[in-house]
């Protein structure tokens, strides 16, 4: 008897016994090629030559059972982890069903002809695997669910004239019989169509078209939940990409989908109630804590984010909770435990399964249960007993956080729920809310005029008691009771939101205090609802925007396959999260002014280094590539300066290397032509209105010859131009200019240019009486429009200063330019000796305070004037003395 005959592995699984001992020869095949102790997926070739050996239906159930016994072997002897169990038995399942749908349409298309549509193209059946099997995470004896479909009506093209429906009807049956069918061999598959339209009263075999129509007029919650595992299996798989990819919009809703969360929640309720059931409890895939537990928290995450997160757009429970933790909506504690659990259980169900080839997941007891104790590497029943229950456990718990919990219903009993009922009716008593009568009544007299559906006015009813309820004890202003009632009237007919706030009182709660203090996020968040989605985490503002956590946002989104019009949207949307995160942090002073700035800056650099990447896909599209290097993108002004505000507009110029070569494309156009080209669509992509609104206004005419200059311009004459013919306000500007996107050759470049230009000799009586004059123009034309800035003392005086300590000093202290920033400017002009210690401190301390005041300002309803004067007067003295 050969020595694998013996081994401790069988005494694990009585139907792997059984498969050695009817197949001795294939256990000592599969161990003399190796693919016992190695990675070694189960293949078509190898399935092919057992079909050439003894026909389809033998052939693939000793394809089934040979893998099997390689599987359950590697798996009992720990050489696999449950990750490649798992995906081998898919790809198993995969190879099972393209080799039957390929035989059986070979012997139809023989009868009857090939199908073809009305255009005369030849159609192919497509098989969509869910479930387990969509996800790549099939178990030792599941089933496999399936959705057999084909892209068009038409008829084949044999002399019985068979309509495609027929054919591919026929076609499906066929492939089922032969994975299903009990034979002397046993049995390859069990097939399960029942998640097809209609059920088993539907059509077996659907059209595209009537999927597309299905799913947009039957379509229900639990179809879209089960349509996230959704993947090709069999067939035509790049049909079967392409139906899946108009199925989408069905499956992940363009928004924050809260709108689902009572049929998610209704689901939730069924899960438990039926895990709760007596003949559940044992049961580690349906039970309390089991398996299906954790799939549904997950895709609970996937349908209700999808749409925005394109992260969570997978069939893969592991992909999914990856996507998860990238996106810091599962902390990383808690996604190693999610999946650590769920390995455990999946291993925990390949054993159990692996006792007798059988679909249960019930935990045996005797000896059947020691068996399964053991192959999980536990001495004894009751010690593993002891783990899974402590497993299932951790599940529980974060099944029960899975959704949000609800405010609890207003009753007839509630006061609230009677107020509002009372206001409806135009019977509000005198002060019953705080003296917010007149906006209630108003906003009624709106209700009134819009038309709400019945689920959307069921919604209002359900918020409007617990928003009285929060007016009366925060007793806001009419001001901001109109505020909050104009987002109410605003999302009303898009009721999803309205949803967001019952489910998340919180996020209401919070609603409340941003739109009190900010008439700004109140603006921002009523004309862009999605935004309330922020407002559901409790430490909005506690954790500022980075650098870091920005670039992962802009490259998720331009990683994600999609149009440039779906990327634009997308981009807009991530620069709305961020602006309002920054916001709430400043309001909350957990963000400096400083901090601010540059965090702004750091957001608007990553927008235009991805609409770069944008407009060169385009021009490449169409132009082919240029070679060499590469157009660079110069911001000058408060992006340059690293100090932008919420309404700055971006002061942008474009350099490029002249070349003499043309791009490869079929339609190759010169250097010159293409950077044009690509600076075009960068500034329509910056400065277009999209859904979620536009990026920003743009300001190109710091370019030279301003407005009447070229849109780009090369190296050798930006730096003709800089040399010989910029005005003095233009080498201030240059002071706070830098290169913040594109070729980094091309931004060496600039750099040297820079300082090359700024390095001159200059007279220091024309400079200072340039810089005086230019301060006394722009004050004059803006100093009463924005005293903050623009004013006597204001910020501009003192960032004239500091480009006037610059032209004066850095050619003999090249140094002072290397950073555009103002703060390590004016430390730079303090080291070369141009000002002392006094006035830095208080040159420092002045623009600190005015760029705090002046970004609140930007977020408050309107600055006091009082402060206002107090702050220019900290600086004002010394700012006339030093630019007199």
């Amino acid at each position: 008897m050969p020595s694998s005959m013996q081994s401790p592995v069988l005494e694990l699984s009585p139907f792997l016994t059984q498969l050695v001992t009817r197949n001795p020869d294939w256990l000592e095949s599969l161990k003399n090629s190796g693919r016992l102790e190695s990675v070694s997926p189960p293949t078509e070739k190898q399935l092919a030559e057992e079909i050439k050996a003894g026909g389809l239906d033998a052939g693939l159930r000793r394809f089934r059972n040979r893998e099997m016994m390689r599987l359950i072997w590697r798996d009992l002897s720990n050489l696999a982890p449950v990750d490649e169990i798992l995906e081998d038995l898919s790809t198993m399942a995969d190879v099972c069903l393209q080799a039957a749908v390929a035989q059986h349409t070979k012997l139809l298309e023989d009868k009857y002809g090939i199908p073809r549509n009305t255009e005369g193209e030849a159609q192919k059946l497509v098989v969509i695997g869910l479930g387990k099997l969509g996800g790549n995470e099939l178990n030792l004896s599941s089933d496999i669910d399936i959705i057999f479909c084909f892209p068009d009506r038409g008829v084949c093209d044999g002399r019985r004239g068979l309509a495609n429906e027929q054919f591919f009807t026929r076609l499906a049956r066929q492939v089922i019989r032969s994975l299903s069918e009990i034979t002397a061999d046993g049995f390859c598959f069990r097939v399960d169509t029942r998640l097809r339209p209609f059920g088993d009263s539907g059509p077996l075999v659907c059209s595209f078209s009537a999927l597309e129509q299905y799913y947009q007029r039957e379509g229900r919650d639990w179809e879209r939940y089960a349509l996230i595992k959704a993947r090709p299996v069999a067939g035509e798989l790049a049909s079967g990409q392409l139906l899946l990819n108009i199925l989408k919009p069905f499956v992940y809703r363009r928004y924050i989908d809260f709108g689902a969360i009572e049929a998610l929640r209704e689901m939730h309720a069924n899960v438990r109630e039926d895990a709760l059931r007596k003949d559940r409890l044992d049961d580690i895939k349906r039970g309390p804590g089991g398996i299906r537990e954790i799939e549904f928290l997950v895709q609970t995450f996937q349908l209700l984010r999808g749409g925005r997160e394109r992260l969570l757009q997978t069939a893969s429970i592991f992909e999914a909770v990856a996507g998860l933790q990238e996106l810091a909506l599962l902390r990383d504690e808690t996604a190693s435990s999610l999946l650590s659990a769920y390995r455990f259980l999946r291993r925990t169900e390949n054993r159990i399964q692996a006792l007798h080839d059988q679909q249960t997941h019930r935990l045996p007891e005797g000896e059947d249960g020691l068996r399964v104790a053991r192959a999980m590497g536990y001495d004894d029943f009751a010690q593993f007993q002891l783990a899974l229950e402590d497993t299932r456990s951790k599940v529980q718990l974060l099944f029960e956080q899975s959704l949000p919990q609800p405010a609890a219903p207003a009753t007839e009993e509630n006061p609230w729920h009677g107020l509002w009922q009372s206001i409806k009716k135009y019977n509000l008593d005198e002060g019953s809310v705080a003296g917010n009568q007149k906006p209630l009544t108003d906003f009624v007299k709106r209700l009134s005029r819009l038309s709400l559906s019945q689920r959307a006015s069921r919604r209002l009813d359900q918020y409007m008691p617990v928003l009285l309820e929060q007016i009366h004890a925060k007793s806001p202003s009419d001001a901001v009771v109109v505020r909050v009632l104009d987002l109410v009237s605003a999302i009303c007919r898009r009721s999803a939101y309205l949803a967001l706030l019952v489910q998340n009182p919180g996020a209401s709660q919070r609603m409340l205090d941003l739109f009190s203090a900010s008439q700004r996020i109140a603006q921002t968040v009523t004309r862009y609802p999605a935004l309330l989605d922020e407002l559901i985490d409790p430490s909005l503002g506690a954790r500022p925007p980075d650098q870091e956590g920005i670039q992962a946002g802009v490259d998720r989104i331009l990683n994600s396959p999609a149009d440039a019009e779906t990327t634009l949207g997308d981009l807009n949307y991530l620069k709305q999260v961020i602006q309002l995160r920054i916001a709430v942090a400043m309001l909350q002073t957990t963000m400096s002014a400083h901090a601010v700035g540059l965090v702004l800056s750091q957001l608007a650099q990553g927008l235009v280094q991805a609409v770069l990447s944008l407009a060169l896909l385009e021009m490449r599209s169409r132009h082919g590539d240029l070679p060499g290097p590469q157009l660079t993108v110069v911001a000058y002004g408060s992006l340059g300066a690293c100090n932008l505000g919420f309404d700055s507009d971006l002061d942008l110029i474009f350099l490029y290397q002249p070349m003499s070569l043309l791009s490869d494309g079929k339609r190759p156009i010169t250097a010159e032509r293409y950077h044009t080209g690509v600076a075009r669509r960068m500034l329509g992509f910056l400065s277009v209105l999209t859904p979620s609104g536009r990026l920003y206004n743009i300001d190109a005419r710091l370019r030279p010859n301003g407005r009447a200059g070229l849109l780009v311009s090369s190296v050798k004459a930006f730096k003709r131009y800089q040399m010989e013919e910029a005005w003095c306000w233009e080498l201030q500007a240059l002071t706070r200019a830098r290169a913040i996107a594109g070729d980094p050759e091309t931004g060496d470049s600039f750099r040297s240019i820079r300082k090359a230009v700024l390095s001159k000799p200059r007279d220091i009586k024309q400079v200072k009486q340039a810089v005086l004059d230019m301060r006394a123009r722009i004050q004059s034309q803006h100093g009463e429009t924005s005293p903050l800035k623009y004013g006597h003392g204001g910020l501009l005086d003192i960032e004239f200063i500091v480009q006037l300590g610059l032209l004066l000093n850095t050619e003999a202290h090249p140094q002072i330019i290397g950073s555009t920033e103002i703060d390590k400017q004016l430390q730079a002009l303090l080291d070369c000796g141009w000002l002392d210690s006094g006035a830095l401190a208080l040159l420092q301390g002045a623009y600190s305070q005015l760029s705090e005041a002046r970004q609140r300002a930007a977020l408050l309803d309107e600055a006091e004037k009082t402060q206002i004067s107090s702050l220019l007067n900290i600086a004002q003295a010394l700012c006339n003395e030093i630019l007199r």
